[in-house]
């Protein structure tokens, strides 16, 4: 992520190497490496290797998590945290990278945190624009917290690589929709509220911090609690004597205060988890001094969030910790917990070394727990400064991974759909396509991945506007379709939309691979149509010829699939 960049960057590009290598020799290619979502499944387990003197208890009612290998990822940056506003979209903070070549870095440069906001509904199919960078406070002062609760978004942020740095407080909007641009100390504008802590250390915390690096608790409802208050988790420092730091900590703290601006902002309206009474209820006291850990092992936590799971009734925790700069742990971990209650116990589910290899950040907004309950789709970022990386869809990104946790009592089942795709009994036509190349290569079920034929794609014309129709004898019933790109480099289908016989709309707002390796999925309730056009928005096809900038674009497989 971080605060080796500034090096790199100096000596490489003094050493005459650009800054695009600079991404590529660091594995920083976010979505731009190849394929960069799959939506299809390929179930895969990492190993679960929880060290034999844990001091946890582990879940009786979770016995692992299971990958379903679909995966996303989307922009060049870190340190999402996806929140869902009742405009139907999603927004989140975000640094160190950029999104379609605008960066935003809170160590270097800009000294800023950005804002983002996402559109779409499943995580295989999502759009990411650019709201703007705000400056937070000075150098090293990252984005942690990132709540929308009352039609209220905060973004939070701390000073991430002193050891003695604290949180510093919140920046909050009630109109944030707009991209807002202030990388000055002391910024206003007409729409964002500057609450920041001038000194630094908004809980007024005394040596090392407890809440170092402070989350929202996710819920499901107005990320509200049943008793009407928001909840903010922290890793920061126990009794360890390893690193305490933007994503290394002893142990997990929680916090609360009433969902409104004068409370949220104010630490004096904040109560602590300062641990259980006798009979086991939790205690809530003011003064961060009084706070207790919900979770204390140290050496094996980092950087964390909870999301409570309404069908399983369950609080998920995920941590992470990685090995770097430290000598306690040989190892990077993601770790999985559950409980009954907010405050614990905490059992632990699923220990898993080097995944990524190199993973920070998790977190799983509810908007992206999947209709069954128990599987959802987890946001990470992944490797800023490793080049093993492992599986080979964790990325330096916006790093989305769908999973499933599986339940004692009910047997794990693996999703495999049966899909039938009508496309091929189709009539295909286009408002252009090049001699060698038909509309009807789209239906022919042939995917050419080594780019040898070009009659076995669509080739138009023309660039943004391009359009193919596919038309059937009679009305069919469907509720997805696959779009696979050209396999040459230099033609890349990335945006588009489809309109059906019904009057009805979808986008195609991720773009598929590029190499045509993986499609992007589309999914849709069903609908009954006898025809679907699709125009393409966003492309590049600026190399495939010189004298024809920006056209011949096209794709290489429409799959249309009829609703089971």
């Amino acid at each position: 992520m971080k605060t080796l960049l500034f090096t790199i960057f100096f000596v490489l590009v003094f050493q005459g190497v650009s800054f695009a290598q600079l991404t590529d020799n660091t594995k920083r290619e976010g979505d731009k490496a190849d394929p960069a979502i799959n939506p299809i499944y390929a179930y895969y387990e990492w190993e679960n290797e929880i060290p034999d003197d844990c001091p946890f208890e582990r879940s009786k009612d979770i016995t692992k998590v299971m990958f379903t290998g679909r995966y996303a990822n989307y922009t060049a940056a870190d340190t999402w945290y996806l929140q869902s506003s009742t405009d139907g979209n999603l927004y989140s903070t975000w640094t160190d990278g950029q999104i379609e070549g605008f960066s935003t870095n809170s160590n270097i440069r800009s000294n800023a945190v950005g804002q983002a906001k996402v559109i779409g509904k499943d995580p295989v199919n999502l759009k990411f624009e650019n709201l703007g960078r705000m400056w937070a406070g000075g150098t090293n002062y990252y984005p942690c917290v990132s709540l929308i609760v009352d039609d209220v978004f905060y973004i939070g942020t701390y000073n991430a690589f002193n050891h003695e740095g604290y949180f510093n407080g919140f920046r909050y909007s009630k109109n944030w929709n707009h991209f807002t641009a202030n990388t000055e100390p002391n910024w206003k504008n007409q729409y964002w509220i500057n609450t920041i802590d001038p000194d630094g250390n908004f809980f007024n915390e005394k040596g090392k911090a407890k809440f170092r690096t402070v989350h929202a608790v996710n819920f499901a409802k107005n990320n509200k609690a049943e008793d009407g208050h928001i909840y903010l988790s922290a890793h920061g420092y126990s009794s360890g004597k390893g690193q305490n730091n933007w994503d290394k900590g002893d142990a997990i703290y929680l916090c609360r205060t009433d969902a409104n601006p004068e409370s949220i902002t104010k630490a004096e309206s904040y109560e602590f988890f300062a641990g259980l009474t006798k009979n086991g209820k939790p205690i809530w006291a003011k003064g961060v001094a009084n706070a207790k850990p919900i979770v204390d092992w140290p050496n094996h936590l980092g950087s964390e969030s909870i999301t409570y799971f309404p069908k399983m009734n369950k609080y998920i925790l995920m941590t992470c910790r990685l090995k770097e700069s430290e000598e306690n742990l040989p190892y990077n971990v993601t770790i999985f917990w559950e409980a009954d209650e907010i405050t614990g116990p905490y059992k632990i589910v699923h220990y898993m070394k080097d995944w990524g290899a190199q993973t920070y950040f998790p977190n799983i907004t509810p908007q992206f727990i999947n209709d069954d309950g128990t599987s959802a789709w987890m946001t990470v970022a992944s490797n800023y400064s490793v080049q093993n990386i492992n599986p080979h869809q964790n990325r330096y990104a916006a790093s989305m991974h769908e999973l499933a946790f599986v339940l004692k009592d009910e047997p794990f089942k693996e999703i495999k759909p049966d899909l039938k795709n009508i496309a091929p009994i189709a009539k295909v036509s286009a408002t252009s396509s090049e001699e060698e190349s038909k509309p009807e290569a789209v239906i022919d079920g042939i995917i050419d991945i080594e780019n040898k034929d070009k009659t076995k794609e669509w080739i138009s014309n023309e660039g943004k506007g391009a359009m193919i129709k596919l038309e059937w004898d009679e009305e069919k019933t469907i509720d997805r379709i696959r779009v696979y790109d050209s396999p040459a480099g230099d033609r890349w289908t990335k945006e588009g939309y489809f309109v059906f016989s019904d009057g009805s709309m979808e986008w195609m707002y991720a773009a598929p691979s590029n190499s045509a390796k993986t499609p992007t999925e589309i999914k849709f309730p069903s609908k009954k149509v006898k025809w679907v056009k699709f125009t393409i928005t966003d492309g590049n096809a600026e190399m495939s010829a010189g004298w024809l900038p920006g056209l011949r674009l096209g794709v290489s497989e429409i799959q249309v699939f009829e609703a089971n």
